[in-house]
């Protein structure tokens, strides 16, 4: 994109923000690429906005607290709320609909007057989005609604100088279980666990899909020898994690590939 295009579409997003009347929002904060932008644009535009960070055993420890430092870093108030997804059944059972049921109880964990702020762009509407349906319901999605895809979302926080431009995309520890695997804390911080250590190698973006007794492994293609060059150390780990079948995914990291 030109330099006069993303400036266009980041005059765009802030305008939005009087167009719609708004003038106090709580921003749904996971210190990933579209709610940064969400959060850098609110703080832009309005003078009372808080980041609210979810604190659960379905998201990594270090994804938390990242989130909290960007939110800092960005120049925002922040809030972090404990919640218990687990205790939802609605969640535990890991349905096909487990996203639209996470995101409603973010938003209605989200206290206090303002308008609930949530990242999704206008590049995530396509095929099953159950979350989409949470947030058209309950909160709302500038990035959306002005029509701003995952590219000018890169590109716009790069122009901007905020370092999460090129973050790898992250979704939550339960989506590395297939649909009406019920979920437990110790399932979630064992796949985490291992995850970590994975990107401990160097590795850019990564997937550990947890099958019972089996483990399917998936990275970008450039990161595969990374894995080959640590494959005794990468078995003993699995293993001593109690997976008796360890596999490397040849396609590839994609999205939405625990239901294959």
């Amino acid at each position: 994109m030109k330099v006069s295009e993303i400036e266009r579409c980041w005059n765009d997003l802030l305008e939005w923000y009087s167009e719609n009347d708004i003038d106090k929002a709580h921003v749904a904060y996971s210190g990933g690429k579209d709610s940064t932008l969400v959060l850098d644009s609110a703080v832009e535009a309005l003078d009372d906005v808080q980041a609210v960070i979810i604190d659960d055993a379905m998201y990594p420890d270090q994804e938390i607290e990242e989130a909290k430092s960007m939110a800092e870093d960005i120049g925002a108030e922040y809030q972090v709320i404990e919640t218990d997804k687990l205790a939802n059944e609605e969640l535990k059972d890991n349905p096909p609909e487990r996203c639209y049921h996470c995101k409603k109880e973010l938003f209605d964990s989200i206290e206090g007057e303002g308008t609930i702020l949530e990242g999704t762009n206008a590049s995530e509407v396509k095929g099953h989005r159950p979350g989409v349906k949470a947030v058209k319901e309950h909160a709302r999605a500038p990035l959306l609604e002005r029509g701003i895809g995952e590219e000018e979302v890169r590109e716009i926080l790069k122009w901007r100088g905020i370092q999460v431009w090129d973050k790898p995309s992250f979704a939550c520890l339960a989506s590395r279980f297939p649909s009406g695997k019920e979920l437990s804390e110790d399932e979630l911080k064992r796949v985490e666990r291992i995850e970590k250590r994975l990107f401990d190698l160097g590795v850019e973006q990564l997937r550990v899909r947890h099958f019972g007794d089996t483990a399917r492994i998936e990275v970008w293609p450039e990161d595969m020898q990374k894995i080959i060059d640590h494959r005794d150390e990468i078995v003993d780990l699995l293993k001593r994690e109690d997976f008796e079948n360890l596999f490397l995914d040849l396609e590839g990291y994609r999205t939405g590939s625990i239901s294959s």
